[in-house]
């Protein structure tokens, strides 16, 4: 193997778990520390679930909903599953409350990564001075636990301690950071406005905000362009209670009885190689759909064993649609996740296809059209840019067009990423990442009674808007653990009689 840097120039990474005895200048691992110690009110270095719930409570911090501080806390954790506890209220389809609860303090390098993660501290700048990294940069906190910080920052550099922020001081922060400010006694008088012989919390903090150092605001109301968005469409939206579509496990026989003349569908999604797992959960129906990410990299192998699997399974009609992992169904990706031969194109689709073999009932559909006894199904793998992947498309026009293409009176849709705010929430932040585009597309014109996706792993379950169900049928979790069930729901075909 030839080695481009010598082992010792091979940088060592590590979680800090504690604060370096360093005291000047004030850096982002000092404002973290300052937060977990207003956290960690019983002092024994690790926060727990009840104090950071208190400390959420008082700073109306993740308090849109009654689990959300629940769910926040628990996705820091550092444990093999963390989707489990996603569904821990009443919407609990996945009986995760199965799972049991193995840790309920975090530490640390959890704290900060809970922190940077939701969006309440972020570093969002360290400019280049001269060529030279100077100490200065730029941070930004929430406003709900600005207070905290202050204190904390304003203490190391207050010497004496008696609240004011003096000249030796004021002087000392500024050859700290690198200020562009006078170091003079004349103004140092004109930032005291007070006229107290020093600047207090109030006046430092305008310091550090006018210096940039400091940036405030709301990290709920500092999102991107489609969390606006959301925020702007959110009580626009009906949630209601999903009444078709059922979660059924084969090896438990949860699935209900199937409704006489009609099909039942099987949905799965985004089980990225781990399909055969599934094989003794999979229940009976009519129907498979599968949503794409059905392997990790779109290679050969994983592939042509995903092919096999498909034709092995006893459904008489087995739908998929790729996924952005799927990368040798996209002729035109280019991407620095291709690996080679393993994943051309042209290779890839013709030995899946000759995997599956003729007469297993397997459709693949690519912005098309498939119809099953009268039940019209239209599958597309387009999702937003991300990470550059597969069947990627930035949000706009380009995807809007595929979307405008999809016909009117589509039954079942099969997309891979979800619609705006349709099981497309991630962990911890809980930002909604769907396509707003889709949303309007589904709701404004296809209205289809179903839609199955998946991608967002965190967002697996349904969703129903009193027209379509939206269902996010994940089969593995943020971690890549088998932690979902299929999901199944029964159409009607169109003439039958309908009987339970």
């Amino acid at each position: 193997v030839k080695r481009v840097f010598a082992p010792n120039c091979t940088p060592a990474v590590r979680f800090i778990d504690a604060l370096p005895c360093t005291t000047v200048p004030f850096t982002i691992l000092h404002v973290f520390d300052a937060l977990f110690a207003e956290v960690d009110r019983g002092r024994t270095g690790k926060i727990s679930f009840q104090e950071f719930t208190d400390f959420c409570r008082e700073r109306d911090l993740f308090s849109s909903t009654t689990s959300e501080a629940h769910d926040v806390f628990f996705s820091s954790v550092s444990r093999p599953s963390t989707s489990c506890y996603l569904f821990g209220n009443n919407n609990d389809m996945f009986q995760t409350q199965d799972f049991e609860v193995s840790k309920n303090e975090i530490k640390f390098y959890e704290f900060q990564k809970l922190l940077t993660d939701s969006g309440i501290i972020e570093l969002t700048s360290l400019p280049d001075q001269g060529g030279v990294q100077a100490p200065r940069a730029s941070y930004f906190v929430d406003e709900r636990v600005v207070d905290v910080v202050l204190r904390r920052w304003f203490s190391t550099y207050d010497a004496d301690a008696d609240g004011l922020l003096h000249f030796d001081e004021y002087t000392r922060m500024v050859a700290d950071y690198k200020l562009n400010f006078a170091v003079c006694q004349e103004a140092f008088r004109r930032l005291d406005k007070k006229g107290l012989g020093g600047l207090d919390l109030d006046e430092f903090r305008a310091l550090l905000e006018e210096a940039d150092i400091l940036q405030t605001g709301s990290s709920v109301h500092k999102d991107d362009e489609i969390g606006k968005l959301w925020r702007e469409i959110e009580d626009t939206q009906t949630f209601l209670p999903p009444s078709r579509v059922f979660v059924a496990d084969a090896r438990k026989g949860v699935a209900p009885p199937r409704l006489e003349g009609a099909l039942r569908f099987v949905c799965i999604s985004d089980t990225h190689g781990a399909h055969r797992q599934l094989s003794s959960r999979m229940p009976a129906g009519d129907v498979l759909l599968h949503a794409g990410d059905f392997s990790m990299a779109g290679g050969l192998e994983e592939v042509v064993d995903f092919g096999r699997w498909l034709s092995s399974l006893p459904y008489a009609h087995k739908i998929v649609i790729a996924g952005n992992h799927d990368l040798s169904f996209d002729k035109s990706y280019g991407g620095h996740h291709a690996k080679g031969d393993d994943t051309d194109a042209k290779a890839v689709r013709a030995a899946f296809a000759a995997a599956c073999g003729e007469g297993a009932g397997v459709v693949y559909l690519e912005d098309q059209e498939h119809t099953l006894e009268g039940i019209r199904i239209y599958g597309s793998p387009w999702q937003p840019e991300f990470g550059y992947w597969a069947f990627n498309l930035p949000r706009g026009a380009s995807l809007a067009e595929k979307w405008g293409a999809i016909p009117e009176g589509i039954d079942i849709l099969m997309v891979h990423g979800p619609a705006l705010g349709r099981g497309d929430a991630v962990l911890p932040s809980l930002k909604h990442v769907g396509c707003a585009d889709l949303l309007n597309e589904i709701q404004a014109r296809i209205r289809p009674k179903f839609l199955v996706c998946g991608h967002m792993h965190e967002g697996a379950g349904v969703t129903f808007d009193g027209t379509t169900h939206f269902v996010n049928a994940c089969s593995l979790d943020e971690q890549y653990d088998l932690v979902y069930m299929p999901l199944v729901f029964d159409f009607p075909i169109p003439g039958s009689a309908r009987k339970s």
